[in-house]
This record gives structure tokens, C-alpha cells and sequence, in this order.
């Protein structure tokens, strides 16, 4: 029934949401995109700013997952004995 084009749309749409994106900043991404244009700067700095808070939560999620290895290094050694 969509075309690829429209399923793309479609796919992009949801994955941004699910990353955090409002509807209104990927409405925005998205008429730029349509323009063919390169991002203005707002949007541009808009994208940047979502890198970095992005960044962010990686290295978060990371120490986060390096507390939960050594938790349960531990339990396992409690576990053991």
C-alpha cells in the first residue's frame, strides 16, 4: 500500500521518538530534509546539541552497565562459596 519512501518516513519518524525526539523537532528535521536543503543553523545546532546529549547518555548507560557487571560479579562470588 506505502511506497519505500513513505515506509522510510515512516520508520525514521517512530526511531526518533524512540530516541527522545519530540514530534515538533522531527517535524522540523523533516521539512528540512524535504526542502533538499542543507539544516539552518537553529536546526543544525538543534542536531548538534541532540549529539552531545546523546553522547551523554551512552557514557551514562555505560557506567551504569559497569555497576551492574561488577553487582553481579560479586553476588556470583557470594554465590560460589
Amino acid at each position: 500500500m506505502f511506497d519505500s519512501d513513505v515506509l522510510s518516513r515512516l520508520h525514521f519518524i517512530k526511531r526518533a521518538q524512540s530516541l527522545g525526539l519530540t514530534l515538533s523537532e522531527i517535524k522540523d528535521y523533516l521539512s528540512v530534509h524535504d526542502q533538499g536543503n542543507l539544516p539552518c543553523d537553529h536546526i543544525k545546532a538543534r542536531l548538534q546539541d541532540k549529539v552531545v546529549a546523546i553522547n551523554k547518555q551512552i557514557q551514562e548507560l555505560l557506567m551504569f552497565k559497569q555497576e551492574l557487571e561488577s553487582l553481579l560479579s560479586g553476588w556470583e562470588a557470594v554465590t560460589e562459596n
